[in-house]
């Protein structure tokens, strides 16, 4: 399919918009038409500014509150659709897009609809245009796709057809079932987009949320996978009407743009009805690493708490300054070199992960439009694929080597005591507000991750959004977290750092022993006795227990099928430590008690 997007879906000035789409490698433009008249720039300078750019004006919109209307308005709107028809001549384009009246003085009558519809198609075609036809959600009486095909299929003119927007279909939870039915032909444009469930009206949510497919919670696939059994093969277009995306830099949500009608497109079944390669889905095998950007002056705290909690220096890098530190499955890489010193002291630098195929994730990387190479900024390495990530987070893939790290360190027997911790249990990233929707199109598209729905966590400084990627086998787990609230943490956090690796949680098969090892206990976060208090009042846990919980500032929550137990560490330059234990088939995160946690750790920051 050939790649379009309306001009609304961004920020900027119209001349602005137009270069963004076209470096991002669009087919084509949607003109929004407010856009045209907020702007200097004539219609003529506007075809030629296209034409130099390489790219097709698809369609003019909208045209609104034109059909079903009494006289005198119906005589009107015709008029208005001349004046239309000579500026779609003046601009090089043949498509005018109408959406549903939502006019107080439209007529409920599908037959009266479908007349209004064949006499502006009826004038279009003496200008050989097409008319396409589309029902807005909040319509006044046709807000459904399953009305307006109707009404286009009740006018029968050759130059009327359908535009399917997946928004307007799936904000009211209807079917895709209809749409296999409607002849190829009967196409004029199909627009997709996302959203995140939220309860609120489709106006307000279509008008302010929308986003790109992969960053939100719709159907998205579902419904081009309907569109394609029909056999339509032309334009696949954006119309995001989103408060972020209008106040967001230009160029990376064009960018995003692009990226998420390429996953859509891998994800969809072709005309052979099979399912298109998507080369990293399902690729990533486990967590390999963590490594850390220090320096020789600055490593002392983070060495320090390593330590405390249990992990042991077992080797030195062959070719740079960086030693590894192993407990249990999990491997941490102390990185002194010098090309890391442009990132925090003692924050990530890279994400290790195993994969089956690297070869798929630098053609996909490559597909993309996401940086890479192979090896790093300090030494090439064919074994090591390295793809830069939204906020500059470095994300390192190796095939199927168990001993790279062996093969990468001199690695020194050393007796590494059991303390409980096993391996990682999660990830918290926490990125800036401009960069959620972005990594979470990452997460999703590149990855391969399964990515869930928004939710609200309560600071004591306002509110952060929060939404769990994961792979299928859950194995690899990572909440991604951001936020506007001024003076939160994750805000304070993203504001030095722009998006990073805020949290790693390490799970542990004995969380109280864990807990009783630690050599220093004052890097523990304390907790509460309020919080132990009101445990006792809403659990059946024994007394004893809770003796043990307080003691080790263990924090608890429960399913109906399992239980949670996890404490934190104070805060390194804003980067914290948690230990975990799961029971039975619990496969949260302890959310319910991350306000607990957050009012702990600004007390401990601030030292209230």
């Amino acid at each position: 399919m050939k790649h379009s997007i309306a001009t609304v879906s961004l920020s900027g000035t119209l001349p602005e918009k137009i270069k963004a789409i076209a470096k991002a490698q669009y087919d084509g433009v949607e003109l929004f038409e407010n856009d045209l008249l907020a702007s200097n720039v004539k219609p003529e300078e506007l075809r030629k500014m296209l034409k130099d750019l390489n790219l097709e004006l698809v369609g003019l919109q909208p045209f609104r509150d034109y059909e079903a209307m009494p006289e005198p308005f119906k005589s009107r709107n015709l008029e208005r659709a001349k004046h239309k028809f000579e500026l779609m001549h003046r601009l090089g384009t043949k498509k005018l897009f109408i959406c549903s009246n939502t006019s107080i003085h439209t007529i409920n009558h599908l037959d009266k609809a479908a007349e209004d519809l064949f006499d502006i198609a009826e004038l279009a075609k003496q200008h050989d245009f097409e008319i396409g036809y589309e029902a807005l959600s909040w319509g006044r009486f046709v807000n459904t796709y399953h009305q307006s095909v109707e009404i286009v299929r009740r006018a029968n003119h050759p130059n009327l057809g359908n535009i399917l927007d997946n928004f307007h279909i799936s904000v009211l939870g209807s079917t895709f079932e209809d749409i296999y039915t409607i002849p190829k032909e009967k196409f004029t444009m199909v627009q997709v987009a996302d959203a995140p469930k939220y309860d609120m009206g489709a106006m307000h949510l279509g008008r302010h949320y929308r986003c790109f497919p992969g960053q939100g919670s719709y159907p998205v696939v579902e419904f081009l996978n309907a569109v394609k059994a029909t056999g339509y093969d032309s334009y696949l277009s954006h119309e995001i009407f989103s408060d972020e995306f209008r106040s967001s830099l230009i160029e990376p949500v064009a960018l995003d743009g692009k990226r998420s009608l390429i996953w859509l497109e891998k994800m969809t079944s072709n005309s052979n009805n099979t399912l298109n390669e998507s080369v990293s889905r399902q690729q990533l095998q486990k967590l390999e690493w963590i490594e850390f950007a220090t320096s020789a002056e600055k490593q002392t705290a983070l060495i320090h708490i390593l330590e405390a909690i249990g992990f042991v220096e077992t080797g030195k890098h062959t070719s740079k300054d960086a030693n590894l530190y192993q407990l249990g499955k999990v491997n941490i890489i102390v990185n002194r070199t010098e090309s890391v010193q442009q990132f925090s002291p003692n924050s990530i630098w890279s994400i290790g992960f195993q994969t089956s195929n690297n070869t798929l994730f630098q053609k996909w990387a490559e597909e993309l439009r996401y940086k890479w190479q192979w090896g790093n900024q300090q030494e090439p390495n064919k074994s090591l694929l390295s793809v830069k990530g939204i906020g500059d987070l470095n994300y390192d893939f190796i095939e199927g080597n168990d001993d790279f790290l062996s093969e990468e360190f001199e690695i020194k027997k050393q007796s590494i005591a059991s303390n409980g911790i096993l391996k990682i249990d999660h990830l918290g990233h926490s990125v800036g507000a401009e960069y959620y929707q972005s990594n979470t199109l990452f997460y999703r598209a590149f990855l391969g991750l399964k990515v869930e729905e928004s939710i609200e966590i309560l600071d004591p400084r306002g509110i952060v959004y929060s939404r769990v990627a994961k792979n299928e086998t859950g194995n690899i787990r990572i909440p991604l977290s951001s936020t506007l609230s001024q003076g939160t943490s994750t805000q304070q956090f993203t504001r030095q750092k722009g998006a990073g690796i805020q949290q790693i949680a390490f799970e542990s098969n004995d969380i109280f022993k864990t807990a009783q090892s630690i050599l220093d206990k004052s890097l523990i976060l304390p907790i509460p006795s309020n919080y132990y208090e009101d445990l006792k009042a809403k659990t059946q846990l024994s007394d004893e227990l809770l003796k043990q919980m307080e003691e080790y500032n263990i924090l608890y929550d429960r399913q109906a099928d399992g239980e949670f137990f996890h404490f934190y560490f104070k805060e390194l330059n804003g980067l914290f430590f948690e230990v975990v234990q799961r029971k039975g088939m619990y496969e949260r995160y302890g959310e319910i008690n991350a306000q607990i946690r957050l009012a702990a750790q600004e007390r401990d920051r601030v030292k209230i």
